[in-house]
């Protein structure tokens, strides 16, 4: 074989690789960004005995005589003692216990410690700030990792709010699986100060584990980030255009305390756990190189728009709460009674009635509709962001019609991400549906299934949802594989009236349908996949073996 030939193999071999690779890999949009974006500027980890005081100042006392009570009729007494290093993680440690400062005389309920990097270490935007943190719970307590310009310093205390604030993440321990991001600024600071927030899927807190707080600062835009998920976005010119005078295009430096009681959190009770503890596992600064376009351009994250509209509800993670349809289904439940379940929506009053038995839901319509009408079953769900999704449904109708998957930001309008109509008879179908969820969409979603109802039609309609799920597509189970075709027979015989039933002889195994949107390309399945590459494989190798034959 000469060196010719060697090379038309490989050339044959790569274009063939080409061609799976084009039509079997996804198109991804998720990354806004090229991941060298960032370069890393300074580094701690607390792996080290001490707190390095060439880095830390330890701040001492309740603010007296210029902040008292910090400002905020905070409780605590800040002590050096009630910081430290333990197993690689700073913390900060709140204690219920009597104290007496030796200078005044007065007694305090609670210490804490607050430290900062004034005079030793200011960030500059363009700049990334990124930690890693579990934080504490409990009523009255309010930890805090946040940074003050340049001009604040413990005998300069008027600079603020002029000197500005940004608050990299609060939490107040009432609610433990929500954190909070805010600006604070000339004419807008206190209550006007510009804020949102992010709340964990349900049965999840901050203090349960470790997350990952990030700003992303430039002097056109901040944007926060928790494990990689933003939920907020001020530009300078929506500052602006409410009238607030941007300050954060100068030098910042960093804080870190838990305060006990304030305005904001209220007093502790009896109920607060003490020692309450702030683990700080690293902290990581980095100088953008390039700003994100996509975030300078966009006053509001769609989870900021979720929350000023109608608040964040507490939803369950890549889950539908009974999707297949064991429990009894709530016709009267709304997303203020319960968001973390099914609720109607639409043309309800067509339905005659709404049942889940034996594991399916039944929906019948009446007969007669004068207009189409639509019905809507729907449940919010927490997904993540940039993630690839499989919505898996299993349905039949005794009338053909169509459906239609949506997906959506639940705000005030609804604002629509996604839609994909099928159909359905009353042959059993399985309807898999790729849904990719935006880079900066919300984190909680609306699922919804919308009935298309045929006017004209004289006899009642019914239409049944065996199992509704979504999962990762990288995670997927198994297509409902404890089920038996014979199962379903029996759902079908026992659900749809004796009249209008499909007999078990005209039942074909289990319909299975990939809607795929044209704009969302869809790999090939991994069966295919193998074939198809092993095939690859064998045609070099017996190229290969062709030419040494020759030879």
């Amino acid at each position: 074989m000469n060196i010719s030939q060697v090379y038309a193999i490989i050339f044959v071999t790569m274009t063939f690789s080409g061609v799976l690779a084009l039509f079997s890999n996804h198109i991804s949009t998720h990354a806004t960004f090229p991941v060298n974006r960032f370069v890393l500027t300074w580094f701690e980890d607390f792996n080290t005995d001490q707190i390095d005081e060439n880095v830390w100042n330890f701040n001492i006392g309740d603010g007296c005589p210029d902040l008292c009570g910090w400002g905020n009729a905070e409780l605590q007494y800040y002590r050096r003692e009630n910081v430290f290093i333990e197993n690689g993680n700073l913390v900060i440690e709140a204690r219920k216990e009597p104290f007496t400062d030796p200078e005044t005389g007065k007694t305090y309920e609670y210490t804490s410690a607050r430290i900062d990097t004034i005079g030793k270490l200011a960030i500059t935007p363009p700049a990334r700030i990124e930690v890693r943190a579990k934080l504490p719970s409990g009523k009255g307590i309010w930890p805090a990792i946040w940074m003050l310009g340049k001009e604040w310093s413990l005998l300069n205390v008027r600079a603020w709010p002029s000197c500005g604030e940004i608050d990299i993440v609060e939490l107040i321990g009432s609610e433990p699986d929500v954190v909070h991001g805010t600006v604070h600024a000339p004419y807008c600071y206190g209550g006007r100060g510009v804020t949102s927030l992010y709340r964990l899927p349900r049965g999840f807190n901050f203090s349960q584990d470790y997350h990952v707080f990030a700003l992303e600062w430039t002097e056109d835009y901040i944007a926060w980030f928790v494990d990689g998920q933003l939920f907020h976005i001020v530009t300078k010119r929506e500052f602006q255009r409410k009238g607030c005078t941007w300050v954060f295009d100068k030098p910042f430096h960093l804080l870190l305390n838990i305060a006990v009681g304030g305005y904001w959190p209220g007093k502790p009770d009896d109920t607060t756990p003490f020692p309450a503890r702030m683990y700080v596992d690293y902290i990581k600064v980095y100088k953008v190189l390039e700003p994100d376009p996509l975030l300078s351009q966009t006053d509001d994250s769609d989870n900021e728009i979720l929350v000023r509209t109608r608040g964040w509800p507490s939803v369950s993670i890549e889950k539908i709460v009974n999707g297949g349809f064991n429990n009894p289904f709530n016709k009267d439940n709304n997303p203020l009674l319960n968001p973390d379940d099914w609720f109607l929506e639409g043309n309800i009053s067509v339905l005659e009635d709404v049942t889940a038995s034996n594991g399916v839901l039944a929906l019948t319509i009446k007969p007669g509709l004068e207009s189409e009408a639509l019905i809507g079953i729907s449940q919010l769900v927490w997904l993540r962001q940039g993630v690839d999704y499989e919505v898996r449904v299993k349905a039949w109708s005794t009338q053909r019609l169509n459906v239609t998957l949506e997906a959506s930001l639940p705000s005030i309008p609804r604002r629509p991400y996604y839609s994909q109509v099928f159909s359905l008879n009353n042959v059993p179908e399985l309807v898999r549906i790729n849904y990719s969820h935006s880079a900066i969409g919300g984190n909680v979603v609306q699922l919804t299934l919308w009935i298309h109802v045929n006017p004209g039609l004289d006899e009642k309609t019914v239409v049944y949802f065996d199992e509704v799920e979504i999962c990762p597509i990288e995670a997927c189970p198994s297509i409902w594989v404890t089920e038996t075709m014979q199962a379903t027979i029996e759902k079908i015989t026992e659900t749809i009236p004796l009249s209008q039933a499909v007999s078990t002889t005209m039942i074909t195994p289990l319909s299975e349908i990939n809607i795929l949107p044209s704009h969302q390309p869809r790999g090939l399945p991994i069966g295919v996949l193998g074939i198809l590459s092993a095939l690859a494989v064998l045609i070099t190798g017996a190229l290969i073996l062709r030419f040494k034959v020759k030879k």
